[in-house]
């Protein structure tokens, strides 16, 4: 059964009203936050959906040839990463322990610092505390 048989008030055809109805509901989708967490969700469900467009838009700012027509051409994305052993997940814009190695470093380079300072204070603290005893 053809879609025009199915729902007639829905059918939009090639014509020039049906292309100019189907521009207004796609206009309508742009943020709507109905139509944004159901594309979130999906995102989390099946993070190719990303990565393949975050690919095409490099690929034509690099004016690089792009072939994948869809996210189901790239393999799927394993739970676990092989090599590191961690969880591997879409996140909610928190860090974790899955975070980049660089923000890791830099992350790990601030407590140090941190820490430096909070000793220099407490050495400063007691030298304090001496002064005043004498």
């Amino acid at each position: 059964m053809s879609a025009k048989k199915e729902n007639p008030d829905n059918y939009i055809g090639r014509t020039e009203e049906g292309i100019r109805k189907l521009k207004e509901r796609e206009r309508a989708k742009i943020g709507n936050p109905k139509h944004l967490e159901t594309r979130r969700l999906l995102h989390r469900k099946d993070p190719r959906i990303r990565l393949r467009g975050g690919a095409r838009e490099r690929a034509i700012e690099k004016g690089i040839d792009f072939k994948l027509r869809s996210y189901k051409d790239l393999p799927k994305v394993p739970k676990n990463c092989p090599i590191l052993d961690i969880a591997l997940y879409v996140g909610n814009k928190v860090s974790t322990e899955a975070q980049s190695s660089r923000a890791r470093a830099e992350a790990k380079k601030e407590l140090a610092l941190l820490e430096s300072d909070m000793k220099i204070a407490e050495k400063m603290n007691e030298e304090a505390k001496d002064e005043l005893q004498r």
